[in-house]
């Protein structure tokens, strides 16, 4: 609960009517220093809050030895002036173990206003409020959300010494209030410092996918979904949900394939960097000086073109030319190179070409060699194989039914990629792990430079994430979706299909926490955003 600073009329009407610590009344008359304390207590009263706030200020002067004053603060604590609760907790709180009984008491009474406050209270008090401990830990379970917070944060106050409290703790990580997963997360690593709070962290997740991935299937006809976490720049844990062919049946596993779609882009981008950080390529050369490309119309401004801007999409290129990219048909440049922001598959496409060129090899045989096969990627490739397919999901419509399972014989690095939810979270690992300096496979410079802000998006809003994940400015590196936010930058990528697979990923390389999540339902953008909110404070 925020103290609401009192209105300009109170503090100077409460100023001007104490003297050493004693209230006049508003007549003007100084009533002897005995009786006192008795005229503060029935000030409190009164029905003009001005005297309830003038006594209160008198009443704060005084030490706990005073009779009644701990529990005419506590009564304060539900008065109709929301000024007034605020400054009796302040005052309880630095009373301190002289009011934690009954701030106890208080925490278990009917007024939900009263708990609330007494919490907050309690979380001012320090040390002395572990005598409140068993009081505390029932709040958590409130049905106000105000009182789970303040409770929150009152234990996570008491450090270590309240550790008794983390399973309740850990239960509010998924709880429907982000207030309160805010605060339920913070105390955990302040009684648990040890790193128990972390294991607690991840049964919490884990409870919370249950919890919502289902519900969220049946209600938007996703036959399918695949889940990866990412803990502590760990792989913690992966699980299936559903049925890769709602006809044929068979469960989701996490190792089961999926088109990844628009999630190819940013694993072509680390293949392009690993080709920086061996000379083979400069993200400032022009594209044309590699290998030369027939794209009509015929533009000078298309030699201008450089894998830097290729891979942030500021390439002028359209996101996919009419009829699509292997028909040959005309792509003509919508602005100029490098002038702005526009998102392009063509673009990313037509790196992959020159590169293949550069390369001397396709696409998939050259990703699998330098990238996939070192990392033992069996799920993972740019084309189809039998042995991916026979682990393969089928795409499903918006109402369930099937849609034809792909074959892309043709790598595309804008959206062919197959891969599985735990493969998918083993690469991001990999570039956590180089933006460390901890690879062997990706230079921790490279990577460094996709992480970079390459360019500013003002026409795309942050991902919805909850907590001090919450974005606060879109940017893109190479290859990679960037949100800003409180607690470092966030980089993610999504995916759709014409096909009917939809997914998203994301990873925060200065905390090492990251979520894979696939889906064989066009509806699947639904359920991963939703699920995206209520747990992306990853």
């Amino acid at each position: 609960m925020a103290l609401r600073p009192a209105p300009p009329r109170c503090r100077p009407a409460a100023a001007l009517l104490l003297v050493a610590g004693l209230a006049l009344p508003l007549g003007g008359q100084t009533p002897p220093a005995a009786s006192a304390p008795q005229s503060l207590l029935r000030a409190l009263g009164d029905p003009d809050p001005r005297r309830r706030e003038a006594a209160l200020a008198g009443l704060s002067d005084l030490g706990p030895e005073t009779p009644a004053l701990v529990q005419a603060l506590v009564a304060a604590l539900g008065d109709e002036d929301l000024y007034l609760r605020g400054a009796a907790a302040l005052a309880l709180g630095r009373l301190g173990a002289a009011a934690v009984p009954a701030l106890a008491r208080a925490l278990e009474g009917p007024s939900s206003e009263v708990r609330w406050s007494a919490a907050i209270a309690l979380g001012r008090v320090g040390s002395p409020a572990l005598a409140a401990l068993p009081a505390l830990n029932k709040a958590l379970a409130d049905p106000s959300e105000h009182v789970r917070q303040a409770a929150a944060v009152a234990l996570g106050g008491l450090g270590p010494s309240a550790r008794s409290a983390a399973p309740e703790l850990t239960r509010l990580l998924s709880d429907r209030d982000e207030a309160v997963r805010a605060a339920a997360a913070l105390a955990l690593r302040q009684v648990d410092p040890a790193g128990r709070a972390s294991q607690l962290t991840q049964k919490a997740l884990a409870a919370s996918l249950d919890r919502l991935v289902p519900a969220l299937m049946t209600e938007l006809h996703v036959p399918g979904v695949a889940v990866a976490l990412i803990q502590d720049r760990r792989l913690v844990w992966s699980r299936g949900y559903g049925v890769r062919n709602a006809q044929t049946r068979e469960p989701i596993t996490a190792g089961t394939v999926f088109e990844a779609a628009s999630m190819s882009k940013p694993i072509f981008g680390l293949l392009a960097l690993q080709l920086v950080a061996r000379g083979r390529l400069d993200l400032d050369q022009p594209l044309a000086t590699y290998a030369p490309e027939q794209l009509l119309p015929e533009q000078p401004e298309r030699l201008k073109v450089t894998a830097r801007m290729a891979l942030s999409h500021t390439s002028g290129f359209p996101n996919w030319r009419p009829g699509g990219e292997e028909r040959e048909g005309p792509i003509p440049l919508q602005f100029a190179p490098g002038s702005r922001f526009s998102y392009s598959g063509e673009g990313i496409f037509y790196l992959q070409r020159v590169l293949e060129r550069v390369t001397g090899q396709p696409l998939d045989a050259w990703a699998t060699r330098d990238l996939f096969a070192p990392l033992g990627l069996t799920a993972t490739g740019f084309a189809w194989t039998p042995a991916l397919g026979a682990r393969q999901a089928t795409g499903h419509r918006d109402d369930g039914t099937v849609l034809t399972t792909s074959k892309y014989q043709h790598p595309n690095a804008a959206y062919s990629l197959y891969t599985s939810a735990e493969d998918y979270a083993r690469l991001l690992l990999e570039v956590m792990q180089a933006e460390r300096g901890e690879s062997k496979l990706l230079a921790q410079a490279s990577v460094r430079e996709a992480l970079a802000h390459q360019v500013r998006l003002d026409v795309r809003d942050p991902v919805e994430r909850p907590g001090a994940a919450r974005g606060t400015a879109v940017f893109w590196g190479l290859g990679w979706s960037l949100n800003a936010t409180d607690q470092g930058d966030i980089a993610h990528h999504g995916g759709s299909n014409m096909t009917g697979f939809r997914c998203f990923s994301q990873f925060s390389p200065s905390r090492g926490t990251g979520l894979v999540i696939l889906t064989n339902g066009t509806q699947g953008s639904d359920l991963w955003t939703r699920v995206v909110a209520a747990i992306g404070d990853l």
